[in-house]
């Protein structure tokens, strides 16, 4: 959307997400977006809504703490009111285009920056309705309407709450779904790849949630995970109809991503087949192997113990599957118009648009860097 169209473009919110502070306009789109307080979409919603700005200032830390939510609002190009898939789907769209990105950082750096898990994306249950003073709230668990009077709002008590700046946000996959996302909802396209992507997005969401279910985590919040990462995969390499989705198209799939790590194509790690057969395969091969082993023992009830989630050189199997889905996910939504040092050389692109191409691709050093800490820490120091 030109500059133009966005200022004349009326922008309506639909939910309120408290537990990201969004400093960036790169989660947006013409049709749906999630705005920061800093945003002029954002106060224009405020100042057009006489709740509003009531109900957002209403919002707290778990200490009392003034914060400042963030909003999803379309657009009058949306043409309508959004179904909650499509508002599900765009939000989980902006988890793949943070927090997958933002897991690699955290596992190499050994530090957290932004959000770890997709809960920071999490809708409030409450927001104002097309009534003066009244608030609705719709869930599995609720149907209710209140009084805007006397509302007090705290931020999710187990997740903190993350300034989301330009840095944080991959904006070359953000274009890719949301692209697939206006096929989907906008068009009303029928095609089975584009829903399978945006379903198998959804799943890595759900096995990117605070996985604990009581005090602290335990193994089987480890195996749920594991266990819906795998689905994310198979989904994503289902074919449709009456196809199937199994470990060897997934291996198939890795094995057809063009991995820049020599230590990330050398088939050199076994895989058991079965009883009897052993082939030797690569190490995101043999990483998603490991993965759908715990998956397969964890679901069907097979004895599991702590060890089984931990690799052979300490490192913990949990670490991995972003960086092994990230990469799988950039195999069905390639990053648009790609530039080659052949392009800036003959002049038909210049060397800044070539420089922001090539930093929109180092997630695959990161994601290669991270798997082969998996298996072997030193051979992430090898040449490409």
């Amino acid at each position: 959307m030109s500059d133009i169209e966005n200022a004349m473009a009326h922008w309506t919110p639909i939910a309120v997400v408290p537990s990201v502070d969004i400093r960036t306009s790169k989660l947006a789109g013409p049709h749906i977006a999630l705005l920061g307080a800093d945003d002029e979409r954002y106060q224009r919603c405020v100042d057009e809504s006489p709740d509003l700005g009531g109900f957002l200032s209403s919002f707290t830390d778990s200490h009392g703490k003034i914060v400042r939510p963030s909003l999803i609002a379309t657009s009058t190009l949306y043409g309508g009111k959004p179904s909650p898939s499509a508002v599900s789907s765009f939000k989980d769209i902006v988890v793949a285009s943070v927090t997958l990105d933002e897991r690699l950082h955290a596992i190499l750096s050994d530090n957290v920056r932004g959000p770890f898990y997709s809960g920071s994306f999490d809708i409030y249950p409450w927001m104002i309705s097309n009534y003066k003073d009244r608030l609705f709230a719709r869930t599995p668990a609720i149907s209710s309407l209140h009084r805007l009077q006397g509302f007090r709002a705290v931020a999710s008590p187990a997740l903190p709450i993350h300034r989301i700046e330009d840095e944080y946000v991959h904006g070359g996959l953000f274009g890719g779904l949301y692209r697939l996302w206006q096929r989907q909802y906008i068009s009303n396209e029928d095609n089975w790849e584009l829903c399978a992507i945006l379903r198998s997005v959804n799943m890595a969401s759900a096995a990117m949630q605070l996985p604990i279910t009581s005090v602290a985590e335990t193994i089987y919040d480890w195996g749920r995970c594991i266990s819906l990462w795998v689905s994310a995969f198979e989904i994503l390499v289902h074919p449709g109809g009456n196809g199937q989705a199994n470990q060897n198209k997934v291996l198939e799939m890795l094995w057809e991503i063009e991995w820049l790590y020599r230590g990330n194509r050398d088939a050199i790690y076994p895989i058991e087949f079965g009883r009897k057969l052993t082939e030797q395969r690569t190490p995101p091969e043999f990483l998603y192997n490991r993965l759908y082993r715990l998956r397969n023992d964890f679901l069907h009830g097979n004895p599991v113990e702590g060890e089984g989630f931990m690799m052979e050189n300490g490192t913990s199997v949990l670490s991995y599957p972003a960086a092994l889905y990230r990469m799988a996910l950039a195999s069905k939504v390639p990053l648009e118009d790609p530039i080659s040092h052949q392009d800036v050389k003959t002049g038909r692109r210049s060397i800044d648009e070539y420089s922001l191409y090539y930093r929109s691709t180092l997630f695959q050093n990161d994601c290669e860097r991270c798997l082969l800490r998996a298996v072997d820490p030193k051979a992430a120091k090898d040449d490409e």
